[in-house]
């Protein structure tokens, strides 16, 4: 049972991964801003998509190196406490 994620969280994770939808188009129409990508890289996190959370990450602090700092300082830690980028 270690393992078992519950029908309530594989809906949450569905609604999160249709939100990186919106985000990704919402991006695609705005361009590359700090606010969108910040939650487009914790979405990533929630749904343990580490890789394009580390993507999004470099993304970011291109355009804005404190900010990709404060942000993802406390959100890209794996489920071990360890941080994943």
């Amino acid at each position: 049972m270690k393992n078992y994620r519950g029908i309530f969280s594989k809906m949450g994770e569905q609604l999160v991964e249709k939100y990186i939808e919106d985000l990704k188009k919402e991006i695609q129409e705005k361009g590359e801003n700090p606010e969108l990508l910040f939650k487009l890289g914790v979405c990533y996190v929630g749904v343990k998509q580490i890789d394009k959370a580390r993507e999004v990450y470099k993304r970011l602090k291109e355009i804005d190196q404190t900010q990709a700092k404060e942000a993802f300082g406390y959100n890209l830690r794996g489920l071990d406490g360890k941080f994943c980028i």
